[in-house]
């Protein structure tokens, strides 16, 4: 009676080699996509540091579209930023962000002041952070010029309500690292801090599944070769073996 193969004698076979290293390679592609998922899973809102990709413009600031943007966080303590829309030399609406205050009196008093200024007719020199759009929000609060998000497709509505206008696609904010990107009395905004970590579940629910079928390709190589194992036990045994 000839005596049945092992598995790993099986599994030795060129073929199963070859096999297993393409399921391997099947594996580590998949593993790969897991990683790039589990990064976006887990993600930190970390803004560039101050005085780090500084941009310098030259804008004419709209005085008549000066709004307030709630719910902005400094350090540990939530506050408000005073945003202004400008025109910069490309002549495209360019929204700033020009300081940040826990005191809602305090920004009002500096929007009513910068809507009279008369800083619409000269060129102001800043320098700042560019910072990415916000989702829109609805409007909850009982002051018109008070907004919950600062995003632009909400924003370029407002300061051209019966036209389209160009925008830049991100906002500019002031973070008091030179002269030209400080807007006293109000502070800087800092872009520097994290907000802690948040977690995307659909990213780490593709995480998981990659996971899987990463374990199946190996899982897949294993039971064909247990499979031509079993075949040929029975073929050596003339019995069935399970």
């Amino acid at each position: 009676m000839t005596k049945a193969p092992s598995f790993f004698a099986v599994a030795r076979q060129p073929k199963w080699i070859g096999a297993l290293l393409l399921s391997l390679a099947v594996a580590a592609v998949f593993a790969a996509l897991g990683q790039w998922q589990l990064d976006r899973a887990f993600t930190k809102d970390q803004p560039v540091s101050p005085g780090y990709n500084l941009e310098s413009v030259e804008v004419k600031i709209d005085t008549k579209n000066a709004f307030v943007i709630s719910n902005r966080l400094q350090g540990s303590e939530r506050g408000f930023w005073l945003i202004t829309n400008s025109t910069d030399a490309a002549n495209k609406s360019l929204t700033i962000a020009l300081g940040w205050s826990a005191d809602l009196a305090e920004i009002e008093a500096e929007r009513t002041a910068l809507m009279e200024s008369g800083l619409e007719k000269v060129s102001t020199s800043l320098e700042g952070v560019f910072i990415s759009s916000e989702a829109p929000m609805p409007q909850t609060a009982e002051k018109p010029y008070v907004y919950e998000s600062l995003s632009l497709a909400q924003l370029i509505n407002v300061y051209s309500p019966e036209k389209p206008i160009a925008s830049e696609p991100k906002i500019l904010t002031l973070n008091g690292s030179s002269q030209a990107s400080a807007w006293p009395p109000l502070q800087a905004i800092n872009v520097a801090y994290s907000e802690g970590q948040k977690i995307n579940w659909l990213s780490a629910f593709y995480f998981l599944e990659w996971l899987v079928f990463a374990g199946f390709a190996v899982f897949l190589w294993w039971r064909l070769v247990k499979d031509e194992q079993l075949l040929l036990a029975n073929d050596a045994t003339g019995e069935k073996v399970n």
